[in-house]
């Protein structure tokens, strides 16, 4: 029975996130990212780079110090956070609507579909993706880096585009 679920699941978020339409609005990234006051950051379950993530978090608190940095686990989604089929609920997909994040930072496996969809219906204006994959067009801003760079390395490349950004000039 799980399987016949998950794989009615896997198509149900599919067909929701192709319909989900593409950003076309133009945007001024900088701007945009100057004006940042709420930050929601989806977290692979690999409790292995934890230490990157809680580094990657405080360069974060760096560059927007003025800014509520909130972050999701996968493994932190309990079945009573869901519906009969596994995605969330309404009430708590409203968790992450109500605050009103400026910017989502998706760090979790192009294969998560869970979190590309709440990224998705998050209302976020600026959501980021270290790779373009698949699901895209979900995503308006990509960082990208060399597959083979040690994670570490791979979210650091994130905070110092958002810095460059944030200030908006090239660093020299």
């Amino acid at each position: 029975m799980n399987k016949i679920k998950d794989v009615i699941l896997k198509k149900y978020i599919d067909l929701r996130l192709k319909l989900f339409p593409p950003d076309k609005e133009a945007r001024n990234f900088p701007q945009l990212i100057r004006e940042i006051k709420n930050i929601l950051v989806l977290l692979p379950a690999q409790s292995a780079w934890e230490d990157d993530f809680q580094r990657f978090t405080s360069d974060l608190y760096k560059v927007f110090p003025e800014a509520s940095i909130s972050t999701f686990e996968r493994r932190s989604f309990r079945k009573s956070d869901g519906n009969w089929m596994g995605l969330p609920s309404d009430a708590y997909m409203s968790q992450f609507t109500e605050v009103q994040f400026d910017l989502v930072i998706d760090l979790t496996p192009e294969s998560d579909r869970l979190s590309t969809y709440i990224c998705a219906l998050s209302g976020a204006p600026l959501r980021m993706r270290l790779s373009e994959g698949g699901l895209s067009h979900i995503y308006n801003l990509h960082v990208r880096t060399d597959p083979q760079k040690p994670q570490k390395e791979k979210l650091k490349s994130i905070t110092e585009q958002l810095r460059v950004f944030k200030k908006g000039t090239h660093p020299q």
